[in-house]
This record gives C-alpha cells, structure tokens and sequence, in this order.
C-alpha cells in the first residue's frame, strides 16, 4: 500500500508540473487527445453552471463543491468524478492562487467500449451490488487511473503515436474504470435492466426531445416502468425530476443560443420550448445567478 501511494504521489506531481508548465506557455497541445481536457485555474470560480456528460474527471490538485440536484459533494486532490448520465451541475473551485492553481483533467468515456469490455469480464469478476445507483460518483482515485491520464498528457506531445497509442490508453483506461469497486454506476449503466441503463436511454430522449411537452406516463412505457417507479428511479440517478431535468436542458440551450448564436433572449425562450418570456426569464436567473440580458450583452 505504502508503494503504491508513493507512486501514486510522484505521478500526481508529474501531471500537475506538465500541466502548470503547459498553461503558463500557453500550450493546449492535449487537446490532440479525442476527448481529453486538462483545466488549471489560477482563482476561484463561483457558482458555474455545467453538464457532466458520460466521463471521468480526476483532481490532481485544489478544492472542488459540485451541487447535483438537492446533493452536494465535496472533494479535491486525489478524487475522481465519474458519471454514466449526463447530469447538469452547478460547482465552485475554492481556496486557489497562482502559487497553487486547481489542476484537473477528464476524459469522456465511450459507451459503446464499455459494453464491449463489460462483455469480456462477465463471469470473470465479481462486484457488490450497490443501493446506491446516483450517476454521479465521486471516489478515490486509484494509481492505474492517476497513471493513464499522465501518460495521455505525455502522448499529447507525439502527434505521430496517437493513432497507434492513444486506443490502447484508452481501452486501458476504460477497463480500469468499469472494475473500480467504487464504480457501480458505470457497470450498471452496463447492464440491461438496471435502473441507470434504463434511465440513461430516458436521458437521451429528453435530449433529442427536450423543447417538447414531457408526458411522464409516455417516457416510463418507454423504458418499461411504471410511472411512478419510473420518477423514483429517474430522481436516485440524476438526483433530478424528469421536468427539472427538461428544464435544466432548455436554459442551458438558451444560454448557447444566445452566447455563441447571437439571439436575444426572448427568442432563446421560445426556441428551447417556453411559452412565456417571463417564466424564462425567471428561471434563467435562478439557474445562472444573473438575467439572460446581461449573456446578451456580454456583461
């Protein structure tokens, strides 16, 4: 034990120098990696808003308050967040300098891999069953994870290995992930039947589907639940309603909308699916902390 955290130590300061030293010089070679991100932040944020999608994010450095629904977490240096649904978030990074920056990183991870992998270990491995099926898992990070995201980091410098090293990785770092004790959300979003695999498929309808009125009873026929044990298990995975979901995806969209796409916020709400400006304008400003006048404007 006492080796491995000694290892594990020496990796998370190789990460945090490369990743410091690569910020400071302006250098994003890492975005190279498909679906790799590296963040170093030199003073606190508040209150962001964000969607953790199917991924695993690991702090290496910092302090980190995410509030998923009605529960919060709170975790730093030697943590990892792993998510099997999107899930939209609100966080904080605390007590950073530039002497000490937050230093993180993630990797979206591929379902269709996973599957895959979880395929070749059934009947070779076996796992407690968890009551527990929350998507969001923030747990300690294991030194074979701490390790494969400093070596994506390092691949990032050879362009020419990518193609050929960066699958091996990435499988690597997959397989090491979905046989994490901790990790029961990933290996149920693996498995048919299971209340996250069945929510994630609700998830992606909501997705494709999100400006449209949500008929609960139609959603849990879909994935073959009752109503009512559909929005139980809907809420124990996202820590969500399906409606406070809907409406977590419209202001996000809006929000897109106007930054990148230039509309004003009244055609934001009625291309995300509001009938009312007023109701919108409400509950951008809960979600985000201020009027989406003031994203229109830039202010």
């Amino acid at each position: 034990m006492e080796t491995r955290d000694t290892e594990k130590k020496e990796i998370t300061e190789k990460f945090i120098n490369q990743a410091i030293n690569g910020h400071r010089a302006h250098d994003q070679s890492w975005k190279r990696i498909p679906g790799f991100n590296v963040s170093v932040l030199e003073q606190d944020t508040i209150n962001r808003s964000c969607f953790y999608t199917l991924s695993i994010a690991v702090i290496f450095q910092g302090e980190k308050i995410v509030d998923v629904g009605d529960k919060q977490y709170e975790y730093g240096s030697g943590s990892m967040i792993v998510t099997s649904v999107e899930i939209p978030t609100s966080y904080r990074i605390l007590n950073t300098t530039p002497e000490r920056p937050f230093v993180s990183a993630s990797m979206k991870l591929d379902r269709a891999l996973l599957s895959e992998i979880m395929g070749e270990i059934s009947g070779k491995k076996e796992f407690l069953t968890s009551e527990d099926n929350n998507a969001f898992c923030v747990a300690r990070t294991p030194v074979q994870i701490s390790d494969c995201f400093l070596r994506l980091l390092r691949l990032a410098d050879h362009p020419e290995d990518i193609d050929v090293v960066f699958p091996c990785i990435q499988r690597e770092l997959h397989y090491f992930v979905l046989t994490d004790p901790q990790c029961g959300n990933i290996r149920e979003l693996c498995t048919g039947g299971l209340p996250s695999n069945r929510v994630s498929k609700a998830v992606e309808w909501l997705k494709q589907h999100y400006k449209e009125p949500i008929r609960i009873q139609e959603l849990a026929d879909m994935v073959y639940m009752s109503s009512s044990t559909f929005h139980n298990h809907f809420k124990n995975v996202t820590s969500l309603t399906p409606l406070q979901y809907q409406k977590r995806l419209r202001l996000h969209e809006a929000k897109r909308l106007m930054i990148t796409e230039s509309y004003n916020a009244s055609s934001a709400a009625f291309e995300v699916g509001y009938e009312s400006v007023q109701q919108f304008n409400r509950e951008y400003k809960r979600l985000f902390g201020k009027p989406p006048v003031q994203d229109v404007s830039g202010s």
